[in-house]
């Protein structure tokens, strides 16, 4: 625990040292500075009891949204406050339809964690996939709020499994139930928590991405590009603009999407320096030009890639060769084409699961993703195969929301 104490101790400390130099570091600053004022705002409008759910980021807001939905539906009584830690995730959903208050997560500590759950009074807290804060669950023990961890996910190398890893173990025991994405997880879990609920339920990013996938949302601008096929690479960094520009440059008949990770002004006049004949989204919205050769789009505008992997023939997911790991192959994978990412994917269920079934392909190298390429391109067989599992593997997995809020009502953990 006095690591643990360190830690609480030093991070606002290092974000403070680097904010100068890292935006997100700084506006995570400006959030923990406002915080109370934000909240206080918000609780006097409080008029039904509250279900709290946290997210770390952007990401498992995704993960989490099919469940604030279905918790809406189920039980219209309650209200939603959704926290966030990082502000991806906060600036990006702070005016969310969706949930009925949006804070930042005041940062943890004693005084903090009781001070947010008096006001705030939440009947029922859902944690998402990760993210474990010991005073927010020690008071919320205290007060005899049930805590719930959602399509969690545990490796055999977390500290929770090592020998020294007993706070972190204890910090684990304070939920009241913890459900998993699958066998592996489970095991590790239920052998150092043997007395805690503990059930598979699956990830709700498979309802999420189903759901995506059958409310999809047209752009007109795809009329502007030539009848090409299209390649649409999204959540991409450096490496993969060195690797992709490399396969552009070989693959000339092809309409190429790029989709940065980052799409703030100087992330993408970075990836246009290696794509230097591209032009960005918002130029080709306020031009006028038809397009009659294959052409390369970088997207400067965020929220659309989702929706965008519908036009493509291929989908390349980014982050598999760097230090971030591949980002999420589900979203392409449910409009069921084929999906390519680069090396990185150990740690990541749902695409080592999606090459294993063969509706997505790992390369390791620019010359192993043009030959991938060619092949689908080339071979109709290959391609329908190809599309028809990832399809195939999206469908198998859906259910883990219904699965969820059936355990909550189950085990009576709302009224």
């Amino acid at each position: 625990m006095y690591l643990y104490n360190v830690f609480l101790w030093l991070y606002p400390l290092i974000a403070r040292c680097i904010s100068p130099f890292n935006a997100k570091a700084k506006q995570w600053l400006i959030g923990q500075n406002e915080i109370w004022d934000r909240i206080h705002q918000l609780a006097p409008t409080i008029k039904q009891s509250i279900v709290w759910i946290h997210c770390a980021s952007y990401g498992e807001f995704e993960q989490g949204l099919p469940i604030i939905e279905s918790l809406k539906s189920n039980y219209p009584n309650h209200q939603i406050w959704l926290t966030f830690f990082s502000p991806s995730g906060y600036e990006h959903r702070k005016n969310d339809p969706a949930v009925d208050f949006v804070s930042y997560l005041p940062f943890d500590g004693a005084k903090n964690a009781a001070r947010f759950i008096e006001i705030v009074q939440p009947k029922l807290i859902v944690f998402v996939k990760y993210e474990f804060w010991y005073y927010y669950l020690q008071a919320a023990k205290e007060q005899n709020i049930p805590t719930l961890l959602v399509s969690a996910i545990f490796r055999p190398s977390q500290i929770f499994f090592q020998f020294y890893g007993g706070f972190y173990k204890k910090m684990l025991s304070l939920f009241t139930s913890i459900l998993v994405q699958d066998k592996s997880s489970y095991d590790l879990v239920k052998k150092v928590l043997p007395y805690i609920p503990i059930e598979i339920t699956g990830d709700t990013r498979y309802d999420r991405v189903a759901r995506s996938a059958a409310t999809i949302t047209k752009f007109d601008w795809i009329q502007k590009l030539s009848q090409n096929k299209i390649i649409i690479a999204g959540s991409t960094w450096k490496e993969d603009h060195i690797l992709l520009a490399k396969v552009a440059s070989s693959l000339k008949k092809i309409n190429w999407i790029i989709v940065p990770h980052h799409v703030d002004a100087a992330s993408i006049e970075q990836c246009k320096t290696y794509f230097p004949s591209a032009i960005t989204l918002t130029e080709l919205q306020n031009s006028d030009q038809h397009f009659t050769m294959p052409t390369i789009i970088i997207i400067d505008q965020i929220g659309i890639l989702r929706n965008l992997y519908q036009y493509a023939f291929i989908s390349y997911v980014g982050g598999g060769f760097g230090k971030d790991g591949v980002h999420n192959v589900l979203e392409p994978a449910a409009f069921g084409k084929p999906v390519l990412w680069g090396e990185k994917d150990e740690k990541y269920i749902e695409a080592v699961g999606l090459r294993k079934l063969g509706g997505g392909f790992k390369i390791k190298s620019s010359n192993e993703l043009i030959v991938l390429a060619q092949a689908l391109i080339s071979n109709e067989e290959k391609y329908q195969e190809a599309s028809v599992h990832a399809k195939k593997f999206i469908a198998k997995n859906v259910g883990a929301t219904h699965k969820t809020i059936q355990f909550i009502k189950d085990h009576q953990l709302l009224s």
